[in-house]
């Protein structure tokens, strides 16, 4: 895979801030390690940069909660288009609402767009396979295989 960073914690943490220094747009997913490891690694970002690490979860689910099942897909692209226009960098942890069948998203393809902008970095929930982004398992309501494009990913082993 070309754009792979594989690495211990330090390694990746480094690399990284190496990326991050240009502020050029991109999205940046973390893999590997476990849940933890990634969100503390976007901690010590966070804290490094001045940043604030959002929820995707708390903060989308508090959006939506009084909308109807039919506003919710639109207005939860919206926001995360809102969410990238009032930062600098965007670091996302607990992303799994957007993988929600309900909302009918297409998870890697609104981060994309998302990206164009804007350095994000989203904390991968599921595995990186080959060139492929996968989330849940085959037959889950939630699966979902997309192939990798110009994403970086950065992998704790």
């Amino acid at each position: 895979m070309r754009n792979l960073v594989k690495g211990d914690y330090s390694f990746i943490r480094n690399s990284l801030f190496e990326r991050l220094q240009g502020k050029e747009p991109g999205l940046l997913l973390l893999a590997g390690g476990n849940d933890q490891e990634r969100s503390s690694l976007m901690n010590d970002v966070a804290n490094e940069l001045n940043a604030e690490v959002l929820n995707l979860n708390f903060v989308l689910s508090k959006e939506m909660k009084t909308l109807s099942m039919n506003e919710r897909p639109l207005r939860a692209s919206r926001f995360l288009s809102e969410l990238v226009n009032s930062r600098e960098l965007l670091l996302l942890d607990h992303i799994e609402i957007l993988f929600e069948p309900q909302l009918k998203l297409l998870p890697i393809q609104i981060l994309r767009k998302a990206a164009r902008t804007t350095p994000i970095i989203a904390n991968w929930p599921g595995s990186i396979e080959n060139e492929f982004a996968i989330y849940a398992q085959r037959g889950h309501p939630e699966f979902m295989e997309v192939r990798l494009d110009s994403e970086i990913i950065f992998k704790i082993e």
